[in-house]
């Protein structure tokens, strides 16, 4: 049942609308599909979430077959397999530009509505953004460059900025225009519709309506028309109060202004759209489908529409697989869709989507139906074993919870996880099959879900956060059909008695132990009472594994090495990068001009059991200097004249630190190379236990033993204090001791 996470690579061009988008890594895909069917293969991905799922899936040889109800998602999807040139981006730009407005050009016009005065120079400038604290009646900051005095920054904004931003009022006439484009008068969704459009600042609907006008006046050829479209939709989504000043909200989910917001100048944003818009060519073809025809291995279909209309048009036995990046509910894209996608194209090509203006909030018994409701729908033209792929990115305990209970409620099988906790990622392999049985007592189920939490972590060996516990627990039901026949359509969140249960299953005291725990369970780490049958901790075996990897061949880059980690550690122990990348900082060298890693001569096999030879025998002659009686190898511990233990060395080349953890004694002094250091912090920022350890023992470093050895002034008595000191120039702020 566990399978090897596909690891990717984040992408070097995000893309456009890249807040919104499923963040699928590139080549993750293409890497999952290896194991997952064969080439010439007919996919269909019901969803239509992410255009590098269907983009990867055709080159890696499949026919694949897309619904995309969602028109920008639709258009999103068309557009990274068909990209536009950098040319065609810019000349639908300078078209705009040059577009008459007001007795001037559509450019300047647009500038002129943040015109502004240099709080430094006094001169005219224009400013790149306001800043606002929500609700206020006028900006706080205004960032620009002044092309006069040069200054570059923010300043506050002056009382003239203040009347100017007044001038555009949220509900003038560009309010009008906007709210009619999406929803007339007499449109049941016109309320609705109306509590979306105030994300948008006043200034910025007037800039935006005026390009929407003059969108609809120029007479663009069909491809630059699109190209238009393109750089427009950049110019929606940057010009919303979502953008929180300074950082703001990545992955936004609610349609609702950050409580301070950046009020971005909507040309700028038109004229940094051509990059988000110029990606590398696809590779793959691009069609629209038609009934009675499957596209060839390496095109994708689009169809125009919900996937049961399509699936009600396909062959039974047709499609080979589901292969899909399960949508993770978010109010704020799909809101803002219904909205976007009545600016461009009307609002009829709206109206698929344009119940989400409806729906102010999304809890997970409502996704877990919507997901139900849609992959029912497919069932139709799928046979009995028919495998499934399914992505799950952002996963958390109520997505992955959703997800698992719709897919085994719409009549799938369990028989394949992955999940990578760290990244908060997961994969699962699913298969059609028969009706599962009936439900079975909560109570039992509740008794399971501790039981399979608990393996996971004797089998992970170290403390684990919330997502790999709730993972174990309800994909443990899932294989076995236990959540379907539990789903409780009568009630608002048909997964409650199932969540429930497994809230109380962690609460049992006698079996776990939660460290950093806040109000809410999916906070701090879960760790076993009884853990005498743990396997080595995780972070000890992926220390191995990718010096491993590293030894294997002379140099490999990161995805490769993590690939090797992940196919060795598969199912709910997939180490997160963060880990991946300590060991090969303790370990490898980067070669940046090849993105490639290769391990340090000083990290080979044989030089570092030189080095560990010679600090074991510089410990042995100054334990016998000191006066002291020297037994042992690994570890050795000297002994006073009474014959009592007073110093214990563990000399080792490696950091892991799961065999210290049950030491009996004095404490234990790690003796490692000084390149180990971030990794020993890292490993114990992971692991309570271990940093539990190196608060009552001690590490030195490999160089700090050979500089005692030829101290002449240690004695007995300053021997500790001397222990404890290192040269400040090799001095590691995250562990002081080392």
């Amino acid at each position: 049942m566990d399978l090897p996470f596909p690891p990717g690579t984040p992408p070097r061009h995000p893309g456009p609308l890249a807040r919104f988008v499923p963040p699928v890594e590139d080549g993750a895909v293409e890497r999952a599909l290896a194991g997952f069917g064969a080439p010439g293969d007919r996919v269909l991905d019901p969803f239509g979430a992410s255009p590098r799922l269907v983009l990867e899936a055709a080159r890696a040889g499949r026919a694949v077959l897309v619904a995309a109800n969602n028109p920008i998602n639709r258009f999103l999807i068309e557009r990274t397999l068909e990209p536009f040139g950098l040319s065609e981006l810019q000349s639908a730009l300078a078209r705009l530009a040059s577009a008459p407005m007001d007795g001037s050009r559509l450019e300047p016009f647009l500038l002129d509505l943040y015109r502004s005065e240099c709080g430094h120079c006094g001169q005219e400038v224009v400013v790149d953004y306001f800043v606002w604290e929500k609700d206020a009646e006028g900006p706080e900051l205004k960032g620009y460059t002044c092309p006069h005095c040069n200054h570059a920054g923010e300043d506050t904004a002056s009382q003239a900025d203040w009347e100017r931003a007044q001038v555009y009022s949220p509900r003038g006439m560009q309010y009008a225009f906007a709210l009619e484009q999406v929803a007339s008068r007499g449109d049941p969704d016109r309320a609705h519709a109306e509590a979306a459009l105030a994300v948008y600042p006043g200034r910025a609907l007037y800039a935006l309506t005026a390009l929407t006008r003059k969108l609809g006046q120029i007479d663009f050829e069909p491809r630059l028309r699109e190209a238009a479209e393109a750089l427009l939709l950049s110019a929606f989504d940057a010009a919303n109060a979502l953008w929180g000043h300074p950082e703001g909200r990545p992955r936004p989910l609610q349609l609702s202004a950050s409580p301070h917001y950046r009020e971005v100048n909507v040309w700028r944003a038109l004229e940094r759209a051509p990059s988000e818009w110029a990606l590398e060519p696809a590779g793959v073809g691009l069609e629209t489908w038609s009934a009675g025809k499957f596209p060839e291995p390496g095109v994708v279909a689009v169809y125009a529409g919900p996937v049961r209309d399509l699936a009600a048009k396909l062959e039974k036995g047709l499609i080979h697989s589901l292969i899909t990046v399960l949508p993770r509910p978010n109010q704020a894209y799909w809101t803002l869709s219904a909205l976007w996608a009545a600016w461009l194209w009307g609002a009829d090509a709206a109206g698929p989507i344009k119940v989400a203006l409806r729906r102010r909030r999304y809890d997970w018994g409502w996704h877990a139906a919507a997901l139900r409701t849609t992959l029912l729908g497919v069932q139709p033209c799928l046979l009995e074993r028919t495998p499934v792929l399914a992505f799950i990115l952002e996963a958390e305990g109520g997505f992955l919870a959703a997800a698992l209970a719709a897919l085994d409620a719409a009549g799938f099988a369990l028989r394949g996880r992955a999940l990578r906790a760290g990244e908060a990622q997961a994969v699962l392999a699913w298969e059609a099959a028969e009706p599962a049985a009936g439900p079975q007592p909560l109570e039992g189920l509740e008794a399971r879900m501790a039981r399979a939490a608990a393996e996971s972590l004797r089998v992970r060996g170290e403390p684990a956060p919330y997502l790999a516990v709730h993972a174990a627990a309800w994909t443990d039901l899932a294989r076995d059909r236990c959540l379907g026949p539990n789903w409780r359509p009568d009630e608002p969140n048909p997964l409650s008695g199932l969540v429930d249960a497994f809230e109380r299953a962690l609460e049992r005291r006698e079996v776990f132990v939660r460290w950093g725990a806040g109000a809410e369970p999916e906070t701090g780490l879960y760790w076993l009472v009884d853990a005498d049958w743990a396997a080595l901790p995780l972070a000890d075996r992926v220390e191995v594994l990718v010096q491993e990897a590293l030894s294997r061949t002379g140099e490999r880059p990161l995805v490769e090495i993590e690939r090797y980690v992940c196919e060795a550690l598969p199912g709910l122990n997939s180490p997160d990068r963060r880990l991946i990348m300590a060991c090969l900082r303790s370990y490898a060298v980067e070669q940046p001009e090849v993105g490639t890693w290769r391990l340090r001569p000083e990290d080979e096999r044989a030089a570092r059991l030189a080095d560990c030879r010679e600090v074991l025998g510089l410990l042995r002659d100054l334990g016998t200097r000191l006066g002291y009686q020297p037994q042992g190898e690994e570890p050795i511990a000297w002994f006073d004249s009474r014959g009592q233990a007073v110093y214990a060395f563990r000399v080792r080349a490696n950091a892991g630190l799961g065999g210290l953890l049950s030491d009996e004694g004095p404490p234990a002094i790690l003796v490692l190379p000084g390149g180990r250091a971030s990794l020993v912090a890292e490993m114990g920022r992971r692991d309570p236990r271990l940093r539990a350890f190196l608060e009552r023992g001690r590490v030195v470093k490999f160089r700090h033993v050979r500089r005692l050895a030829d101290e002449a002034t240690l004695t007995p008595d300053n021997f500790s204090e001397r222990l404890a000191l290192d040269p400040p120039e090799h001095r590691d702020p995250q562990l002081p001791l080392l």
